[in-house]
């Protein structure tokens, strides 16, 4: 992912906008890029500090704030990608149960 697609998908992120394909590749460019985690860090801030003044967060360290949405973030793609696994094996058990099903009715035969 290069540095002005994550631009373009701060504020999404920010919004929780981003589907969890995107989110991924996001974090990781983001841990990986100085410039652009300061930047999601400028635009954080700024957003955060607009929701205190509309009495949300209010008195929070904006710095935590960021760590605790990219906290919560990493553990949103963990979850999916552990769903994922979970699903794809147990779709491959049940098939190889229908499979082994299958062949035992033919042996009774």
């Amino acid at each position: 992912m290069t540095c002005k697609e994550v631009e373009q998908m701060i504020m999404p992120y920010i919004n929780d906008e981003l589907t969890d394909r995107q989110l991924g590749p996001f974090l990781e460019h983001v841990y990986s890029c100085k410039s652009c985690y300061e930047e999601l860090e400028i635009y954080y801030t700024l957003y955060a500090g607009l929701s205190q003044l509309d009495g949300e967060n209010e008195g929070q360290d904006m710095h935590n704030l960021l760590q605790e949405a990219l906290h919560a973030s990493e553990q949103r793609v963990r979850g999916r990608l552990l769903f994922n696994v979970y699903y794809v094996v147990t779709q491959a058990l049940a098939m190889a149960a229908l499979v082994a099903i299958i062949v035992m009715e033919i042996w009774k035969i």
